[in-house]
């Protein structure tokens, strides 16, 4: 991978600020190795990678929060067109920590709101569940830790810096009783301002009849350590995963 990156241009965390996009649409794909190498070629050629310091592969740390029920797990499972996840996350070379919620307003469209905080935090305080709740159409009950995740990333940008692009991969989850790791697949996320946008990735994905993949770290994570939830409308993402 590193070779890969080596012969690539590189973009600044500055740079890469310009493509923001936190009111974005978001395309995911979840690919084998030898998917991923069909498009390496076409990042190679199309985008810059983001460079901090002397790094270029970053470690993030999530610790994701729900009620006790799992109400956030499940408006994802049953469908809701409105539903959010709420997590803590940590960049862990930048030593930089924020409480994020992210809000699903409609089907293909993801909304961020964000503050920075001094570290990872474990739990919410009552200013930060009001917040959740003035952006919630529902009641919340008290959050709590529902597990905590790291991985690795990758982060790349078009030549048009109209497109930021994510390769996440080393996947791990644990609780306060199980862990998993997950290093035999890829997720690339393509974020884009407009649906309409071009992607040459998704072209070569399409090209070799590679579908795009609804992928959540959150659920997959519910789903690989939690016995006592429902999974059935995810059985056909869980079958997808154990083929690869």
């Amino acid at each position: 991978m590193m070779s890969f990156l080596n012969a690539m241009e590189t973009v600044s965390l500055a740079e890469l600020d310009s493509v923001a996009l936190l009111n974005r649409i978001d395309n995911k794909y979840v690919l084998n190795k030898q998917q991923l190498e069909l498009i390496l070629p076409v990042i190679q050629q199309n985008y810059s990678v983001l460079l901090i310091g002397n790094d270029k592969i970053f470690t993030y740390e999530n610790n994701y929060f729900d009620t006790k029920d799992f109400q956030f797990y499940y408006d994802h499972h049953n469908g809701y067109t409105n539903r959010m996840k709420v997590r803590s996350r940590k960049y862990i070379e930048t030593n930089t920590s924020f409480f994020e919620i992210k809000k699903k307003e409609n089907i293909d469209r993801t909304s961020k709101t964000r503050e920075k905080v001094d570290q990872l935090i474990d739990e919410i305080d009552d200013n930060k569940k009001e917040t959740i709740q003035q952006l919630s159409r529902k009641p919340i009950a008290d959050l709590t830790l529902t597990l905590n995740n790291k991985f690795n990333r990758i982060t790349f940008v078009n030549n048009e810096q109209t497109e930021r692009m994510t390769l996440d991969f080393n996947i791990h989850f644990s609780d306060n009783l199980n862990q998993k790791d997950f290093t035999d697949f890829y997720v690339v996320e393509i974020k884009q301002s407009k649906s309409n946008g071009r992607s040459v990735v998704t072209e070569v994905l399409k090209k070799n009849n590679i579908r795009e993949q609804s992928f959540s770290k959150y659920i997959f994570g519910v789903i690989a350590l939690k016995d006592n939830v429902r999974m059935n409308n995810f059985l056909p993402l869980i079958k997808k995963i154990n083929k690869l």
